[in-house]
């Protein structure tokens, strides 16, 4: 399959790929993420009694460490998915709790039974899925998995306009390793595809791909209101700081509709 035969527009990349390539680097490389805000509104939005609580995307386990210290009087049921064994492999070493299951699917194709009274997904992870009807597919799952009057959770990018397709720029650099970024923004397209090219003095150089396939808010809105569900609020992150119109990042929460 060529890339522009392939939904994730590189050739050889699945559902798998992002999380199989970055797995052994991931909570080094992003230890920084600061996306500490977006777990603390989960955390805060969730009742005052042991929970079920749903992951899409749980990669290494680092956002439910997170929410078990901001609940540490609670014993929530955590449900984690992920298509990436490599990923999956991580989180079950570390320590996110004993009532935590960790599964491995594609969450646009599957979900675990509810109901839940949280669903959430961390930082772009829903924008890993390679086209609106995926992501489609995603919403109305989730749709059918909340709680009445629960939340679901959403933190993406919202990419600026650029004016220049191609990107790079040097990651890191060391006396023994250079990590490049390349990429290109297809705007027309709504996909960011690149590559971290890791070359690290006496080790084979090491490629790492990704793919975004974003959607504007008000198309995110559309799809979840096919889905059965409604926008309840959306802020430029997760401290409630008003959207303006340069913001590149928004956490939505959505509920089921009436």
């Amino acid at each position: 399959m060529s890339a522009s035969d392939n939904p994730y527009g590189i050739e050889g990349y699945d559902a798998a790929t992002y999380g199989e390539s970055f797995a052994d680097v991931y909570d080094d490389w992003y230890a920084d993420l600061n996306d500490e805000d977006f777990i603390s509104s989960v955390a805060a939005s969730l009742p005052a009694h042991d929970a079920h609580i749903l992951e899409l995307g749980v990669g290494t386990g680092r956002l439910i460490r997170q929410l078990r210290t901001l609940r540490p009087h609670r014993n929530d049921t955590i449900i984690g998915v992920d298509s990436s064994e490599a990923m999956l492999a991580i989180a079950r070493t570390a320590e996110l709790g004993a009532n935590t299951t960790l599964l491995n699917m594609d969450f646009s194709q599957s979900l675990p039974d509810g109901p839940f009274d949280a669903v959430f997904v961390g930082y772009n992870t829903f924008f890993n899925l390679p086209t609106t009807e995926a992501m489609q597919q995603c919403l109305t799952l989730v749709a059918s998995r909340l709680q009445r009057s629960a939340f679901f959770h959403v933190d993406v990018v919202h990419p600026q306009p650029s004016g220049e397709s191609d990107h790079m720029r040097i990651r890191t650099m060391t006396t023994g390793e250079v990590v490049l970024s390349i990429s290109r923004h297809d705007e027309e397209a709504q996909r960011i595809t690149g590559q971290f090219v890791q070359f690290t003095n006496g080790q084979q150089t090491r490629l790492r791909p990704y793919s975004v396939r974003y959607v504007n808010p008000q198309q995110l809105d559309d799809l979840a209101q096919t889905a059965g569900l409604r926008l309840v609020s959306r802020h430029a992150d997760g401290n409630q700081t008003p959207i303006a119109p340069d913001s590149d990042r928004h956490v939505s929460r959505y509920t089921k509709a009436d």
